[in-house]
């Protein structure tokens, strides 16, 4: 929605474009209290190019006519679109809200003065998204630490082991644990994500309960890593989602192609948080640090059952799900950095990545503009973690539950601009 507005002698000529609902009603009744402190006690709106007028938009524009009254100031509509001017005939708010055009001031108004909203709205993919700028100009370094392609068919040891920080303008994701050292870690690798300052693991020793480091004063979270992602830098923007059609739900790889198409970039990295509808993932059930005279191959079938433990349908309904990883448009190629680390996101989409999400108890966060380090350290100091996993499409015939999906969220992101590997 746009604010445009114009002193025309004793008036202040105000017109909205865009949709008049729940969402944008509380802009409008911010920049009407703004005109209110900035001297203006007589208002004249023009709806000719709202599109869509609600009973909350309504109830904006009545509460404005009341605050005008009580302070001996003239507020109404001067023009409206046909559909406009009809939910308000239907509501009985004619009288109250529609100006006599006799009494409308002759002069043209031109709308120079443009008051904005600090977002912008898009519509695309069956989804609504309101984008804000962040840092428009920011671009992230990545660091591909370690070999994913020793999971299968090797043991990691010692010397494939590394700790790395994640302080809080870095987020990254992989295979790891909290400790003081490989010895300390060894029966504990597995999934893991940190973001915002903030990191959690789940261990592989069997307790199933994951664990987390949260940023606090000087200390740092740190992870021991036997491979994995590292980004650091700042995020260009951010963007609040959902479904155009409130009954549907938005499938991982459409939220993640829509995001990437956001970002303007081939390659970004992207920390989501969600309500999920149902999240499809996979853990691993053992240390891939623990010598294992089983295949060489642990993901081929029978041995596949005794390394991972997947999702038989989705989990984790009603939950918040924060999600860390990176995304990228077209299959990766083997001269790529990060080709060992990326996967197809489903058969049909064109976007590959490689995401770890972090499960919550559910709760409601604010709407607009989020802070991340703010909201992630929300989460850890005031609700129950859950999970940890590695987020995948399950396409398995028959039997497979398809992919994660999502009710409505937030994303940050940022386009990749270099990436370095580190270790082997």
């Amino acid at each position: 929605m746009q604010i445009s507005t114009e002193a025309n002698g004793e008036y202040l000529q105000m017109r909205v474009v865009g949709r008049l609902d729940n969402e944008w009603s509380a802009h409008l009744s911010k920049a009407l209290d703004e005109a209110i402190r900035n001297g203006s006690h007589s208002i004249i709106m023009d709806l000719t190019e709202v599109e869509y007028l609600s009973s909350a938009g309504i109830g904006a524009l009545v509460r404005a006519h009341k605050q005008f009254q009580a302070i001996h100031g003239f507020f109404g509509i001067g023009t409206a679109a046909p559909q406009v001017s009809e939910v308000i005939r239907l509501t009985g708010l004619s009288k109250m809200l529609l100006i006599d055009p006799a009494k409308l001031p002759k002069a043209a108004p031109r709308f120079q003065s443009t008051v904005m909203p600090e977002f912008r709205f898009a519509a695309f993919g069956g989804m609504l998204f309101e984008v804000y700028d962040i840092e428009p100009k920011a671009t992230l370094t990545a660091q591909l630490i370690g070999n994913p392609d020793r999971l299968a068919r090797s043991t990691y040891g010692s010397p494939q082991c590394h700790p790395y920080a994640f302080p809080e303008n870095s987020f990254g994701l992989g295979q790891g644990a909290f400790g003081s050292d490989f010895a300390d870690c060894a029966n504990r690798f597995g999934e893991f994500l940190a973001v915002g300052g903030s990191a959690a693991q789940l261990p592989t020793n069997g307790t199933g309960k994951p664990d987390y480091q949260r940023g606090t004063g000087d200390f740092v979270p740190t992870v021991q890593m036997l491979y994995g992602l590292r980004c650091e830098g700042n995020f260009a923007l951010q963007h609040r989602f959902e479904p155009h059609d409130p009954t549907e739900k938005i499938t991982f790889s459409k939220l993640v192609e829509q995001s990437l198409n956001l970002s303007k970039s081939n390659l970004a990295g992207m920390v989501f948080l969600a309500e999920t509808a149902g999240l499809v993932g996979a853990s691993l059930r053992r240390s891939p640090a623990v010598a294992d005279e089983g295949s060489t191959d642990k993901f081929a079938h029978p041995e596949v059952r005794r390394w991972l433990s997947f999702s038989p349908e989705r989990v984790y309904p009603h939950s918040l799900a924060l999600i860390v990883g990176v995304a990228a448009r077209g299959a990766p190629t083997q001269q790529d950095r990060l080709a060992s680390l990326l996967r197809p996101l489903s058969p049909q989409s064109v976007i590959s990545g490689h995401f770890h999400a972090a499960v919550f108890s559910y709760r409601p966060f604010k709407k607009r503009k989020l802070n991340l380090e703010e909201t992630v350290t929300t989460l850890f100091e005031s609700e129950d973690l859950q999970g940890v996993l590695h987020l995948l499409h399950d396409d398995r015939p028959i039997i497979g539950c398809g992919e994660s999906e999502f009710v409505r969220g937030a994303c940050w992101i940022s386009p990749v601009a270099t990436v370095q590997q580190e270790g082997a």
